[in-house]
């Protein structure tokens, strides 16, 4: 199960992911709205806190890969 949320104002821009599925090849990409990938995060188990600072404001989409689970979400960055 993975689990994820922003918290903090918009000028401490946290991404915080939970998983309890992760392995070695566990991992975030945050992709823009033409599609680029941006960054990529390597996930542990449990909590992950990742920084969005350098990222402007708008709509991106985050595509987690954790043991067989992929998920694909929209965030927006305020």
């Amino acid at each position: 199960m993975i689990t994820v949320y922003i918290n903090g104002p918009a000028t401490k821009k946290i991404l915080t992911i939970n998983s309890i599925i992760c392995n070695a090849k566990s991992k975030v990409e945050l992709i823009g709205d033409s599609g680029e990938r941006l960054k990529t995060f390597l996930l542990a188990k449990g909590d992950n806190e990742l920084s969005l600072d350098e990222f402007k404001t708008g709509i991106y989409t985050l595509r987690l890969e954790a043991g067989n689970e992929v998920i694909v979400k929209q965030i927006i960055i305020q």
